[in-house]
């Protein structure tokens, strides 16, 4: 997704911005259901302001102050603390069909038409 996957922060910060933003680069466009993550990922970096002491950039999110994707992408996507639910979706009221419907939605397996046409 990231057009230079070992990018630095230095290289991704942008000066000309007034007070410097963020200048990522994406090899290409989202899908619907990416859209949804990168905005995620866009207000966690929009409260990162990397520091410029000794002509260096840091990156808080990550380990020794290096960016790299994987990091940030286990920032966005990493558990809320709510966990799986089960009580909501395997009642008897809903139909077996139904539940299902929505324990694959819930894990995100539903075969949605990007998805059946990658199957063929």
């Amino acid at each position: 997704m990231a057009s230079h996957r070992n990018a630095t922060v230095e290289e991704m910060w942008d000066q000309n911005f007034g007070q410097g933003g963020w200048n990522l680069r994406f090899l290409r466009d989202f899908n619907d259901w990416e859209l949804e993550m990168i905005g995620n990922l866009l207000h966690v970096l929009r409260d990162y302001k990397p520091s410029m002491e000794e002509d260096s950039v840091r990156w808080k999110g990550g380990r020794n102050g290096k960016f790299r994707v994987k990091e940030a992408y286990r920032l966005v996507t990493r558990p809320n603390d709510i966990g799986f639910p089960s009580r909501c979706i395997w009642v008897d009221s809903v139909p077996t069909k139904v539940a299902f419907y929505a324990w694959e939605a819930t894990w995100g397996r539903v075969l949605t038409l990007d998805r059946l046409q990658k199957r063929g």
